[in-house]
């Protein structure tokens, strides 16, 4: 997990990446930007979150900034690991300019979202 550095949250750029247990799921809170920059810390953090065998993962959304092609491309490779490790991956939806990018490369339909 990382720590967050102030209380106005990540500075421009930054990704910040939250794990907490809520009833039968290990939840990521993604804040900031999901990007070529960010994109290893987060492959990083969901790793060790897959290594402690999750039944369900949810991965939040919804305080994003910002996401690019490399940010879907994660999401894409994670959707396909949980299909091969035998867990459930859901999402939580994002600002709109982050469910933008999911519908205009025509993926928001192969992800499942919790609201």
């Amino acid at each position: 997990m990382t720590n967050v550095a102030s209380s106005e949250g990540p500075m421009p750029g930054q990704l910040l990446v939250e794990s907490r247990s809520e009833d039968d799921r290990l939840v990521l809170s993604l804040r900031g930007e999901l990007d070529l920059t960010s994109v290893p810390h987060f492959e990083h953090e969901l790793k060790e979150a897959e290594a402690s065998s999750p039944r369900r993962l949810v991965i939040d959304l919804s305080g994003l900034d910002f996401m690019d092609s490399t940010g879907l491309r994660a999401l894409l490779q994670a959707r396909e690991r949980a299909k091969g490790e035998d867990y459930e991956l859901t999402l939580r939806r994002g600002p709109r300019q982050v469910q933008r990018v999911l519908e205009l490369t025509k993926t928001v339909d192969i992800f499942t979202f919790e609201d």
